[in-house]
């Protein structure tokens, strides 16, 4: 083994052949073998606890066993439940007084009900650690009682000495303590304790933490986290969707997620709908299992979105999930504690959360799509868009509470820090083996057919799947969070996974849409748009692409165009202040379309392969004030409603923290210099040009003419430092035959002749004035006309009777 990056190993053979196979690759490979592997997690919380401790709470454990189930744990696969425990017969209430009962006659005092009942909730949610006295064994954080100062430079040197694999005395320790705090605060000013505290204290440090070789994290209680998964926190939160995503039925949906504390990464989410709990042993599976391998962006590689981090202790936020008694069954199984948020650690968690939802809310917004599509299919896009999302963007985002845990970097990411944590502790997790995966998956019964199996309406097959047809039902484990595959059990006791059925359109046939036309398909965002057939598809289709017929590239959008690029390249790396646009002309003169374009232009644009980031696009209304208006573009980038009035000031800097978040590299400002004053003291424009000096971003304006507009800037003046673009009509030639011959071929009329539309230029410039808005206008509304009318064609007459 030769390194460890990016999740993946870096192995070298003696004649230097390299390989670099993922964790999870090695890990599942046939030749692969674990020499060394010690204990994940400790079987009981505290080490220290007595001989009598430990004997006293595997007593209480066959009690409660028999409280809960019946039967005593252990006992025969023939025992019978005695009456009084029995589950058919006698509630929990009724088992737990009888117990009490049991007890109290034994000569146990203080066995009343309500102390069963609370051992059993304990028992219940932590497993035999809940049965351990507390008092007994409880372990004082290292350090509590002294000078923060010196456990901070005592664990520092104590960090140090695990990376270079040396052992240093108390002593020299003491001695290394005090040189270090009097270079830091003055001689003196720190004092030491005495030789034997501080013996104790790097003793206590050593028992405690010594076989972790983790990072710590201090907090004032002490000694907080030192290993990835050590405490897993595991939220639900709303999740709202933009309009042009979602129905108005469905505003929001709901989004699961288990964070590793210590190092931000997501180890797993899960999308669903927001009266629909989460599936528990699913989420353990996910979380026990390898993580899903996706195609990376910008190869046919496929790599695990994540790395694989097996959690030691689940901190759950009491949200309601599903299966939750086989969850807790199946955590004390695999040596997993279970521990409810308390009110004081919630603060940590959602502010995670808040980020999360804050980024991902402000991609979505940044797509574009429509509402053709169903809830179930928008929650599968939903789930993969968001997989895909934290592999590409909040594994690599920042985080300034990670940079303790990134070796002190400036810019530390969950990535980097996952990366410092496995080079300083020299060991990564391991997936469970298939088996234990797919035991805690739903399992359904399906008849396998000639087209493989259905379940939730998807088709699956393969091809070994035939020798299973036949009368008889097979048994099928699935993930109802990821529906790219599912596992048949075979006559030989064998898991096949079969991967799931594609049509040629890219997306997953239902059952109930398999003898659906085309036509009728849904689409889903980001679909890429569809020429329509004349022979095949519907009049209102016919008409719905003639009306969003292709953008007319003029000399003026292209020249929009090529300044924004530049300009919004400067911006990004300028030391000044910041250039914006100002795009002008007549109505009807393409600003608007200009707009449009330029936001599409700069979603899919890179430099040197970096995406530009993300384009907002807000349009002034008459009454908008200052407040208002950054309001209103900060609602387009993801920003959450505020729950109080905002002053301006403070929402302009929540706007800047938002953009610089998202990374949005573009905002669209149109109608920003109305011909009338605003009912507002001060033009927002004002507010926006003060935020785009403290942002890197391009602010694009659009507005009318400014000769006689008192509001808008002067270009000589340099106010707000813009750059200006005067939309201009084209003259008749050979750019406007090239905008002619473009929507020539873009027609779909039935009884159209390619060029007959180009025999009409000099008609359409005469008509239109060259103006490129109004030639699309007339263009359009001349097909639709065509369509309605059943000619399928257009002639002179329409391009003379149109008004434009």
């Amino acid at each position: 083994m030769a390194g460890f990056a990016r999740g993946l190993v870096q192995l070298a053979d003696p004649l230097g052949d390299a390989a670099s196979p993922s964790v999870e690759e090695l890990a599942l490979s046939a030749d692969f073998e674990v020499l060394e592997q010690g204990p994940r997690v400790r079987s009981v919380r505290v080490l220290p606890a007595t001989k009598e401790i430990l004997e006293q709470a595997r007593w209480w454990e066959q009690h409660i066993t028999e409280v809960i189930s019946g039967l005593p744990l252990g006992s025969a696969p023939d025992a019978m439940p005695r009456s009084e425990y029995d589950p058919a017969s006698r509630s929990l209430s009724q088992r737990e007084a009888a117990k009490a009962a049991e007890l109290t006659a034994a000569g146990m005092s203080g066995a009343s009900a309500r102390t069963v009942r609370r051992r059993r909730q304990r028992y219940q949610a932590d497993g035999i650690d809940g049965l351990i006295d507390g008092r007994a064994v409880r372990e004082r954080a290292p350090g509590v009682h002294q000078d923060p100062r010196v456990l901070d430079v005592l664990l520092t040197l104590m960090a140090e000495e695990v990376r270079q694999r040396g052992t240093t005395s108390a002593e020299a320790y003491r001695r290394s303590v005090g040189r270090m705090l009097d270079m830091r605060y003055g001689i003196g000013a720190v004092p030491l304790p005495s030789r034997s505290t501080f013996q104790r204290l790097v003793k206590m440090i050593r028992n405690q933490h010594g076989d972790a070789r983790g990072i710590t994290l201090i907090d004032k209680n002490g000694i907080r986290l030192s290993r990835p998964g050590e405490r897993v926190l595991v939220d639900t939160f709303e999740l709202p969707l933009p309009s042009h995503l979602a129905d108005p039925s469905l505003r929001s949906v709901r989004m699961t997620v288990a964070i590793d504390e210590l190092t931000h990464t997501i180890c797993t989410l899960m999308v669903h709908l927001p009266h629909d709990g989460v599936d528990a042993p699913t989420l353990l599976a996910r979380l026990c299992g390898p993580p899903a391998l996706r195609t990376a962006y910008g190869s046919g590689e496929e790599r695990a979105a994540v790395p694989l981090i097996l959690p030691e202790t689940l901190v759950l936020d009491g949200s309601r999930m599903r299966r939750g008694r086989e969850f807790l069954n199946e955590c004390r199984a695999l040596g997993i504690r279970i521990e409810k948020r308390r009110p004081v650690e919630k603060a940590g968690g959602e502010r995670i959360a808040s980020r999360l939802v804050t980024l991902f809310s402000a991609e979505l917004t940044a797509l574009t799509g429509d509402t053709s599509h169903d809830d179930v299919a928008l929650i599968s896009w939903l789930q993969d868009r968001a997989e895909r999302w934290v592999e590409s963007v909040w594994q690599h985002q920042p985080q300034w509470k990670l940079q303790a845990t990134g070796g002190r970097r400036r810019h530390a990411t969950p990535s980097s820090a996952y990366e410092a944590c496995v080079a300083r502790l020299g060991w990564v997790h391991l997936p469970l083996g298939r088996q234990a995966r797919l035991r805690l998956l739903p399992s359904v019964t399906r008849q396998v057919t000639e087209g493989g199996v259905f379940v939730k309406g998807h088709r699956y097959f393969h091809v070994e799947l035939a020798s299973l047809r036949s009368t008889r039902p097979v048994e099928v484990r699935f993930d109802p969070y990821d529906l790219r595959q599912v596992w048949v059990r075979t006559r030989a006791d064998v898991w096949l996974q079969a991967p799931l059925v594609i049509d040629t359109l890219g997306q997953p046939p239902s059952r109930q849409a398999r003898g659906a036309t085309s036509a009728r398909r849904r689409s889903l965002p980001d679909a890429p748009a569809r020429k329509p057939s004349a022979e095949l598809d519907s009049v209102q289709q016919r008409l719905s692409y003639h009306a969003q017929l292709p953008i007319l590239r003029t000399p003026f959008l292209q020249e929009a165009l090529r300044l924004s690029a530049r300009l919004a390249l400067l911006n990004r790396t300028t030391a000044g202040g910041r250039q914006g646009l100002l795009i002008t002309g007549p109505p009807r003169s393409g600003k608007t379309t200009a707009l449009q374009e330029l936001g599409r232009h700069f979603a899919h644009a890179t430099i040197a392969g970096v995406p530009l980031g993300q384009a907002a696009y807000l349009r002034i209304h008459p009454a908008d004030s200052d407040r208002t208006a950054l309001l209103r573009l900060g609602k387009r980038i993801g920003l959450p409603p505020h729950p109080g009035r905002m002053s301006t000031v403070a929402a302009s800097e929540a706007v800047q923290e938002a953009l610089m978040s998202s990374k949005t590299g573009l905002v669209l400002v149109d109608d920003a210099f109305p011909e009338t004053p605003t009912s507002s003291i001060s033009n927002p424009v004002e507010a926006l040009s003060f935020l785009a000096d403290q942002v890197p971003a391009l602010f694009v304006y659009a507005s009318s003419d400014t000769a006689g507009n008192p509001l808008a800037p002067t270009h000589e003046a340099g106010q707000g430092r813009l750059a200006r673009v005067q939309a201009t009509p084209v003259p008749y030639g050979p750019d406007w035959q090239c905008l002619v011959e473009s929507l020539d071929e873009a027609l779909c009329l039935r009884r159209h002749q390619p060029g007959s539309l180009l025999r009409l230029a000099p008609a359409l410039h005469h008509r239109t004035g060259g103006w490129a808005g109004a030639l699309a206008h007339l263009v359009r509304s001349a097909c639709i006309d065509a369509i309605l009318s059943g000619r399928e064609e257009i002639t002179e007459q329409d391009v003379r009777s149109i008004a434009v």
